[in-house]
């Protein structure tokens, strides 16, 4: 299992400011390339600090892919909204750190986004590889 932040802003610097950058859909369509890796960089740290052992997974055969969302409230969300951006950003740290060759679907064949309840303390979101 690979715990990936769900709530979590990514600062990155923009002209010398600090930018919150939001894992969602909405952010991420409406956002310049340039802001964009860098959020991408500060999710890898993120993300390999809170699994190290990312780095010693190695997937040789197609595999599915399961995101079980943990709320941070009761509020009615767009699951799709967050897990979509959370497993672009996730599947790229985890293609870059050689767990499978690609992020095609000759390497992922199924994706589901399932929502396993509200977690007040740690809202995230939990990527099972199948």
């Amino acid at each position: 299992m690979i715990i990936c932040p769900l709530s979590t802003i990514y600062n990155v610097s923009k002209n010398g400011k600090e930018y919150a950058f939001r894992l969602n859909l909405n952010v991420y369509r409406n956002t310049h390339h340039s802001i964009l890796g860098k959020a991408k960089l500060s999710y890898k740290r993120e993300l390999l600090a809170l699994n190290p052992h990312i780095k010693t997974l190695r997937y040789d055969k197609p595999v599915s892919l399961y995101f079980v969302l943990y709320k941070p409230s009761s509020r009615r969300i767009d699951r799709a909204n967050i897990c979509s951006i959370v497993e672009k950003f996730a599947c790229d740290v985890l293609t870059e750190c050689g767990v499978w060759d690609d992020d095609n679907d000759e390497h992922i064949i199924s994706t589901t986004y399932i929502t396993g309840g509200v977690d007040r303390v740690n809202p995230r979101i939990e990527l099972n590889i199948k």
